[in-house]
């Protein structure tokens, strides 16, 4: 038992021993390298270790100095090699600085270019909701894009969506489905189940097939009546001569000079008793009663009652546009 404790205590003095070296050690190497310092800075301020007679400049390497001087290379501690001078720092600090000025530039760069196609896209969107078609089975009218050609074709063509959901046996157009959701099962077409949804869109891939092989049909390039280049142009100037509101679509011009002769029309539900201009009434279907004015006229008598006011107010309203619009 006694010999064991003098030679944990022999072992805990050779521990101690050996700290003591390593902290001189670390101490006689850390003046070695100040000392270095000091005459590297000594060497650069004077030009020594400068050759200025062979036309370029040597300076000494780190292994010719120490051995001049009669050093040996030092091993820096991993505190010291950690550490940085201030000019290093500042070196360090103006690389990322750089660096972060040129992702910034790179970003603006594609921000600049997304902003100079997005005017482009949206130009091109516009003009094709410029263009008016006349279908050449019914001789309708269709202002807008593809996509309003579509349902027009599906109108006639009958591409419905059978109703995903359990005991609905209703095959709206594909026009009407959404709506049909939200007033028959108050939900929406996102609120569906994964499998519904995968039903969903299997029938509108097949009604958009549907409707591409129909196209020529209904939509035969001589049946475009005017494009982006003529349909917005408008001969009538859009201000009023009264107020100098600027109003571009007809249908509001008609509104506009109606809020001026105060003229309205009433709701054709026979226990409502709203009144208003034309677009207005159309937005207080929808809001009120959950119609569109397509829906509407799955209401025989509403939609009849409607058509007349309609046909009306575009009759006595026509007679005064030319004071408000020319």
């Amino acid at each position: 038992m006694a010999a064991s404790g003098i030679g944990f205590s022999k072992r805990c003095r050779n521990l101690h021993s050996t700290i003591a070296g390593i902290c001189q050690s670390q101490n006689v190497l850390r003046d070695r390298m100040e000392d270095y310092r000091s005459r590297m800075e000594k060497l650069k301020m004077n030009g020594a270790g400068v050759d200025r007679d062979a036309g370029e400049i040597n300076y000494l390497s780190d292994e010719e100095e120490l051995n001049k001087t009669g050093g040996a290379p030092a091993i820096l501690s991993d505190e010291e090699d950690d550490s940085f001078s201030d000019s290093e720092v500042s070196s360090v600090e103006s690389d990322c600085e750089a660096e972060q000025m040129n992702e910034t530039t790179d970003e603006k760069a594609k921000s600049t270019l997304k902003t100079e196609l997005r005017p482009r896209k949206r130009a091109e969107q516009v003009s094709e909701k410029l263009c008016l078609w006349k279908c050449a089975v019914c001789g309708k009218k269709i202002k807008g894009n593809w996509s309003k050609r579509r349902q027009h074709i599906g109108s006639h063509e009958k591409l419905c969506i059978a109703c995903p959901i359990a005991k609905c046996t209703s095959e709206p157009l594909e026009c009407n489905f959404v709506t049909h959701l939200k007033s028959k099962h108050k939900t929406t077409r996102k609120d569906l189940s994964t499998e519904q949804k995968a039903i969903v869109q299997a029938q509108i891939d097949r009604n958009f097939t549907a409707a591409i092989q129909c196209e020529m049909k209904y939509f035969p390039p001589s049946s475009l009546i005017s494009s982006s280049e003529t349909a917005g142009r408008d001969p009538v100037n859009p201000h009023c001569k009264k107020c100098g509101s600027r109003v571009v679509r007809l249908s509001l011009r008609r509104d506009h000079a109606a809020l001026h002769v105060n003229l309205k029309i009433r709701c054709p539900y026979a226990d409502c008793s709203y009144t208003g201009r034309i677009n207005a009434c159309v937005i207080h279907f929808r809001k009120a009663h959950g119609v569109t004015t397509s829906e509407l006229k799955s209401r025989f008598k509403e939609n009849q009652k409607f058509i007349k006011a309609r046909n009306d107010f575009y009759a006595r309203i026509d007679l005064v546009m030319s004071e408000y619009f020319a």
